[in-house]
């Protein structure tokens, strides 16, 4: 992390207008108020749906803080009059599953369409009419800038209908579905602009419903599917006994005409050659630069990888590259950043991932080496970009000892402690039994003999317990891993009061990392936030604690690069200590 950001909850915000026309096009857009990815939308049955996904991502930095929002938007047309609800969405951001809320959209009757003016003008009105078929003043079309593609390749898709007739307005457009493709609208909700083009010698006037770029997800003949219109169009009326008034003024007449695109059936070639080990599934062209913040650290202090792919492709698509990092190095899951564009010329721009890397030992390591391969559609051969390793030279600091996985002391003061169970040698005069008392073959007597041998034997047994549960480490963190996720606690709650931001936040985040760590026998070089998801789960650990649990792990990760983070240590450690009290009610 090279910038500050507010640290807020997620919230996936839904909305439409709540009340439409019959045949009227709307929007409806899902917003998140950070970064996320997998968004699913809800399922709609209620309304045509004539665009979308459309994906946009905003950044915006005030006073030095950096905000990241991502939406999703579809055009929807509905299907009949009444009240739909569009139920909630859902999309991942920062390890949590973000629940949109539903929204309720009422369809009323629109506006009848008039075939005629006033009666003053002498024009009748009359029913409007539906004609259906194709000819030669009416029709549409679905373009394709090519048809035979590798797999991956981007295809740009322009809609467009031609006319030799007034059209008035349009009532409905059923789009294609584009089945096997992955689509990314290039316009939106522009408002349509008429053009002239000439056709076969004969001149029309055309418009771009859309303009959709297309990539193919397998291999084989794919057909996009006819799109469907449905326009009102006008004409002068016809037939005998007009009054005076049509005669001078001429009257008109409005009737609905339907008419449909050709399919269009798109080939779409495999790689011809295997999969390279490091291949990221995109086509096109594409740059990687990886740089490291700095070349020198100390152990348990943060290390910033940022790892850049830009050019031409899909970059939506584009997974975090397969690093090899080493195992004393814990690696946190990277923060994407998106500077994409979409356009008639396909999809271009860079997308980041942001790695913060914790050395928990002192030494000499690699980071990489980077190395990324992509399907070039031009040379019609995968091309390989590398990049060599960075060098990291981590010294010794405070508190590696600490985390010894051996030793598993949380501080040095434990150490003392075990001095705690010696006591010195009580001297003093003690009373001596008297000669007229028999102590010899009296109960007591036995007493004294047997019990010391009871005791040596029950001594000899714990110790025996003891040594095995030693053996048993596994066992033996677990158990200790809520008392030293509290000593660390404490040590935060003296850093609190000292005003020591940064070392709090660090010393909240090692207090739960590490208690994950132990509680669950996660090995250090794996933990993420993923793998303590799944241990919770093992365990049966509810979701939403476990949500709860991760969150405060955000909270304090971040926290310690945000501005204004000493307002929140009070709510942090409370929430800390009580995360850890729900997972152990249930762990």
């Amino acid at each position: 992390m090279l910038f500050s950001i507010d640290v807020a909850a997620q919230k996936l915000t839904a909305s439409a207008p709540s009340q439409v026309q019959m045949g009227q096009r709307f929007r409806v857009t899902w917003e998140l108020n950070a970064g996320g990815s997998e968004f699913v939308a809800p399922e709609i049955t209620d309304f045509h749906v004539l665009g979308g996904p459309n994906q946009s991502t905003s950044m915006q930095y005030i006073n030095g803080s950096m905000s990241q929002s991502i939406s999703f938007s579809y055009i929807l047309q509905p299907k009949k009059e009444g009240e739909f609800t569009i139920g909630p969405a859902k999309i991942k951001s920062g390890g949590n599953t973000v629940t949109s809320n539903e929204i309720t959209v009422r369809v009323v009757q629109g506006q009848q369409q008039a075939s005629a003016q006033p009666s003053t003008s002498g024009q009748q009105q009359q029913q409007t009419e539906v004609r259906s078929g194709s000819d030669k003043d009416l029709f549409a079309r679905v373009i394709l800038n090519k048809r035979n593609v590798y797999l991956g390749e981007e295809i740009t898709a322009t809609l467009k209908f031609y006319t030799r007739v007034s059209i008035v307005d349009f009532e409905n457009w059923d789009l294609p579905s584009y089945e096997g493709f992955w689509t990314k609208s290039t316009r939106g909700n522009e408002q349509i602009q008429m053009q002239n083009e000439v056709i076969d010698g004969i001149m029309y006037q055309t418009g771009v419903i859309d303009q959709i770029i297309l990539y193919p997800q397998k291999t084989g003949e794919i057909t996009i599917e006819p799109m469907e219109l449905t326009a009102v169009v006008r004409e002068r009326a016809q037939g005998r006994g007009r009054s005076i008034f049509d005669q001078f003024f001429g009257g008109y007449q409005d009737y609905k005409k339907v008419f449909s695109s050709e399919p269009v059936t798109v080939t779409v070639k495999p790689y011809p050659t295997a999969k390279p080990a490091d291949f990221c599934g995109l086509t096109g062209k594409l740059q990687m630069k990886a740089s490291l913040d700095k070349a020198e650290t100390k152990s348990n202090e943060a290390v910033n990888l940022k790892v850049t792919v830009s050019g031409d492709g899909n970059l939506y698509q584009l997974q975090p590259l397969n690093i090899d990092f080493p195992p004393d190095i814990e690696v946190y899951d990277p923060k994407t950043s998106d500077n994409i564009k979409a356009n008639a010329n396909g999809i271009s721009g860079s997308r980041t991932f942001e790695y913060v890397l914790i050395p928990r030992y002192s030494g000499d390591f690699k980071i990489g080496p980077f190395s990324l391969s992509y399907f070039d559609p031009s040379s019609k051969s995968f091309k390989t970009i590398t990049q060599e390793a960075f060098d990291l030279i981590v010294e010794k600091g405070e508190g590696e000892d600490a985390v010894n996985p051996a030793v598993n002391i949380t501080n040095k003061e434990d150490i003392k402690l075990i001095g705690s169970d010696i006591r010195y040698i009580k001297q003093g005069q003690y009373p001596i039994l008297s000669g007229t008392t028999y102590f010899y073959r009296s109960v007591p007597f036995f007493a004294a003999m047997g019990i010391p041998l009871l005791l040596f034997f029950l001594l000899l047994g714990y110790v025996q317990y003891q040594k095995s549960q030693g053996k048993d480490v596994v066992r033996l963190k677990s158990k200790k891993a809520t008392g030293l996720a509290k000593k660390r606690l404490t040590k935060a709650k003296k850093l609190w009061d000292e005003q020591k931001t940064a070392q709090f936040y660090e010393e909240v985040f090692k207090a739960l990392s590490d208690y994950s760590a132990d509680k669950f026998a996660i090995p250090r070089a794996e933990l993420n936030k993923e793998r303590i998801r799944l241990a919770f789960a093992s365990r049966n650990v509810p979701e939403e604690t476990i949500n709860g649990f991760l969150g405060v792990l955000d909270k304090t990760e971040f926290a310690r690069f945000a501005p204004g983070a000493d307002k929140q240590m009070e709510s942090v450690y409370d929430e800390a200590l009580q995360a850890i009290v729900n997972v152990e009610n249930h762990a």
